[in-house]
């Protein structure tokens, strides 16, 4: 058998420790991109909630706008009534003062 120098036991020690570290990167660097990949994933999901939600919002804002417009119509049909109301009145108590 061929003896090997402290050199070459040395580079081949380096060389090992140098490959393991690589790969225990290679698999720090995969298990952290999963990470981030689940961490992008629930944020693009709350981000689609949270549309969804403003969404609903906004339809439901329409629904109010539109059922106080409506209110807001029947307040000027009733404020125009007792206007005509008040005119009639004051034209019957007219006539009455006359009389």
């Amino acid at each position: 058998m061929v003896e090997r120098s402290w050199v070459t036991k040395a580079g081949v020690c380096f060389s090992s420790l140098a490959l393991i570290a690589v790969l225990g990167m290679g698999c720090a660097s995969q298990r952290q991109l999963r990470e981030h990949t689940a961490a992008a994933e629930a944020a693009m999901k709350a981000a689609q909630d949270a549309a969804k939600e403003a969404k609903a919002s906004a339809r439901k804002a329409e629904s109010v706008a539109g059922r106080v417009e409506a209110a807001a119509k029947r307040v000027e049909a009733a404020a125009a009534s007792a206007e005509r109301a008040a005119e009639k009145c004051a034209k019957a108590f007219e006539r009455g003062l006359k009389k």
